[in-house]
């Protein structure tokens, strides 16, 4: 039902406007939230981008000062002021933070969600997420999507089936608490409590039930032991049951895996320095005007596209 895309560029680009565009072409899969997963250059080798939902508009102020105060009392460095961001009223009201941070980010995320009412939706050095309530251009206008520059991403536009309408429950997903890793997901697990009851035995935690947010912190722990993004990638089609097609990022790229019978769809085409994919066929050909071939993963089957990876900031 959900509509997925993901986009690499040859380099630094459009990428928020071009994945919105590809998004509104298939508002008719998720009227219910649009979510980013955008990837840039990052502040600094040790930078890291906090974004987080302060709930209603009434004492965000407080709630953002709270969070920097948290994010001080660990050490943690401003490296710009931080800032709030509207939404619309049902959705409340986000924040945006960049410090200078070297300890566990598990630290950090704990500290920071100790603040009553702060929901954080990522933490990285290169990536960002950004979800809401509205179709893709709503979203997209209320946060500055079309402005941001970089390198790859993802987006998503959600009709929740299986789980509430709420933010914390839309696409992407941040694998927490491991920096710079994202997903979106198309599918339903079937071992979705097992699986979950593994993790959590091994001291990881989850923000909500949705199966999108496990298979992310399950590809992201393996990332974190060496196990290569591809490797990850093809052995969750053997552990995870259920139908599903994800795109999971990281700084360094974008892979996608299919289930054993890839009921659910995703068609790639590679034109001019650019990988692009997404749910339906039309959402490629709405950022480009010319001819291109297109092809769809197999069944079962674990790909990984690289990105162009900017030179650390000094």
């Amino acid at each position: 039902m959900c509509g997925q895309c993901g986009l690499i560029l040859p380099g630094p680009g459009p990428v928020g406007h071009l994945l919105t565009e590809m998004e509104a072409a298939m508002i008719h899969r998720g009227p219910d939230s649009t979510g980013f997963a955008l990837y840039h250059q990052p502040t600094t080798d040790d930078s890291v981008i906090v974004r987080a939902r302060l709930g209603e508009a009434d004492g965000a102020e407080q709630r953002l000062s709270a969070l920097v105060d948290a994010s001080r009392g660990l050490g943690a460095q401003l490296l710009s002021e931080p800032e709030l961001l509207g939404s619309a009223e049902q959705a409340g009201v986000f924040g945006r933070l960049t410090v200078r941070y070297t300890c566990p980010t598990s630290v950090l995320l704990a500290a920071i969600e100790r603040v009553p009412g702060v929901y954080v939706h990522s933490m990285g050095r290169r990536l960002e997420i950004i979800k809401d309530v509205g179709d893709a251009h709503q979203v997209a206008a209320r946060h500055a999507i079309g402005n941001f520059i970089g390198t790859h991403g993802l987006a998503h536009s959600r009709l929740a089936t299986e789980s509430v309408v709420n933010v914390e429950y839309s696409h992407p997903f941040w694998a927490r608490p491991f920096l710079d890793v994202a997903i979106a997901h198309n599918g339903q697990l079937t071992n979705y409590y097992k699986m979950r009851r593994l993790i959590g035995q091994r001291g990881l935690a989850f923000l909500t039930y949705n199966d999108s947010e496990l298979i992310s912190v399950y590809i992201a722990e393996q990332l974190s032991q060496g196990v290569s993004l591809e490797d990850a990638l093809a052995r969750s089609i053997g552990e995870l049951d259920g139908v599903f097609t994800y795109l999971l990022s990281t700084g360094e790229g974008i892979g996608c895996a299919t289930d054993r019978l890839a009921i659910k769809p995703i068609c790639v085409t590679e034109h001019r320095g650019m990988i692009a994919m997404a749910t339906e066929e039309q959402a490629l050909r709405h950022i480009i005007d010319e001819e291109i071939d297109t092809f769809l993963p197999l069944e079962g089957t674990a790909t990984v596209w690289p990105a162009a990876v900017p030179a650390q900031a000094a």
